[in-house]
């Protein structure tokens, strides 16, 4: 028996700091999706009104949603560990794929159009990205047609002239409603600047009658080390 154990490899510990490190960002993750979950319900507690069919299933949905993206980030955390750098868009394309499955639905479908270079960011960089990605997704399912049309969402990711990587997440919806300020908005908008905030990036959010457009941009400084990982 002794002999047999012997002969089974023994773990790296490159890769035994690597998944730790990945756990340790998706219990992060986690802990922020318990207390949104808690926001939520507190919100609801306080309004006291009675939730349509179609008002619970969205709550759920956006659950659903959060969850999946989080069991997307963990694939991605483990297959790259949490050093260095990786290629966006592949990402991108696997977590919207994935949100596109919890969310649509015969009533609501979505159809993702992915456009851009293959821009690279730092690995640590890609949670946040994913969880405000997350939050667009599940916000246009939400407001961008309230009669049911077929949404159509981009994704484009650019490296601006000075440097910066620009990421636009962009819906073809009714936009905000008049009078909405984005820059106090609801939980969902608090949620994606501080994740923006987090990475060192900026999110500009723009609306008009032909959709609502989120930009992120991350600083020069960010790209630099990317590249060099």
């Amino acid at each position: 028996m002794d002999n047999i154990l012997s002969q089974i490899p023994k773990p790296q510990s490159a890769n035994t700091d690597q998944v730790a490190e990945a756990n340790h960002r998706i219990a992060n993750s986690l802990a922020l999706l318990v207390s949104m979950v808690r926001m939520q319900a507190s919100s609801l507690k306080k309004k006291q009104e009675v939730l349509s069919n179609a008002e619970v299933r969205l709550l759920m949905e956006g659950v659903a949603a959060r969850i999946s993206t989080i069991s997307q980030l963990h694939r991605i955390l483990a297959r790259n560990g949490s050093e260095g750098a990786i290629c966006l868009k592949p990402h991108l394309q696997e977590v919207t794929d994935a949100l596109v499955t919890a969310l649509g639905s015969p009533e609501q479908a979505v159809r993702m159009v992915h456009t851009g270079g293959d821009c690279m960011v730092l690995t640590r960089q890609v949670q946040p990205i994913m969880l405000i990605l997350c939050e667009i997704f599940i916000n246009a399912m939400k407001y961008a047609h309230p009669t049911g049309v077929p949404l159509i969402m981009v994704t484009d990711c650019t490296v601006s002239a000075d440097g910066r990587l620009v990421l636009t997440i962009s819906d073809d919806g009714v936009g905000l409603p008049e009078g909405f300020d984005p820059s106090y908005g609801g939980m969902g908008f608090k949620v994606m600047r501080s994740l923006a905030a987090e990475i060192g990036g900026e999110l500009q959010i723009l609306s008009t009658h032909l959709g609502l457009t989120f930009r992120l941009s991350l600083p020069a400084s960010a790209m630099a080390g990317a590249k060099l990982a």
